[in-house]
């Protein structure tokens, strides 16, 4: 066997450390109401599983309620956003090398959560207000590690939704954003768009499971074009 044919059978990503985000989080109103999204955590899912496939070794963080690998990696299960910044925090000191930030966060949460119950009868006014940026933390945290973020829109043209994913990639400094539509999301059809470096369009996913696929071999693609 040619020693081009024996790494043919080697994991593609072994001792590779993978953090994946995945799931809704939520914020709470009062004892018992809460906020939260509609991100049930499949897309998170079928990534770590893609991932643990290709050997990789895969910390993945989820939200409560959400769906998470049945095996092959690390689960950690968040509520709040300050859950999942406190679990964040507690990685600093762990060397990951691919990071893929697909959890829903929360963009604004109550200002104040009211102690007990409110009552059911008469009006109940609630302010909103901005959460941290999650995703800016793990570039501050993670400055080395080779970032994926997620950018979903409503009922954007495809040109505008490139767009719009082009200036987060900027923004949040990452290498690889996937851009996807609400519009385009509904029981087994998940239509998104990678795009890798410079926000050039580097892959058209049409599943759950192709998303996965195409992110894990743009992700070794580029990771592998780091190494000396």
């Amino acid at each position: 066997m040619s020693l081009r044919a024996k790494r043919s059978n080697l994991p593609l990503m072994k001792k590779t450390n993978v953090l994946i985000t995945s799931g809704p989080t939520r914020s709470h109103l009062d004892a018992i109401r809460y906020i939260s999204n509609t991100s049930t955590g499949r897309l998170g899912r079928e990534i770590a599983s893609e991932f643990t496939k290709k050997g990789a070794r895969v910390t993945f963080i989820y939200g409560s309620g959400s769906e998470r690998p049945e095996k092959g990696a690390k689960a950690i299960e968040v509520t709040t956003i300050e859950d999942l910044l406190r679990e964040l925090e507690g990685l600093k000191g762990q060397d990951f090398q691919v990071i893929v930030h697909a959890m829903s966060v929360l963009d604004y949460a109550p200002e104040r959560v009211i102690d007990g119950k409110v009552s059911s009868t008469g009006d109940w006014t609630i302010r909103l207000v901005p959460t941290p940026k999650v995703i800016n933390r793990i570039r501050t945290w993670w400055p080395g590690s080779l970032l994926v973020g997620f950018k979903l829109e409503v009922g954007k043209t495809r040109e505008g939704l490139l767009e719009i994913a082009s200036q987060a990639m900027g923004q949040w400094e990452a290498e690889v954003v996937v851009a996807n539509d609400l519009k385009d999301i509904s029981g087994n059809k998940h239509l998104a768009y990678l795009l890798g470096p410079g926000g050039k369009l580097e892959a058209q996913a049409n599943t759950k499971k192709e998303i996965a696929k195409r992110l894990v071999e743009l992700t070794q693609r580029l990771y592998d074009s780091r190494s000396p």
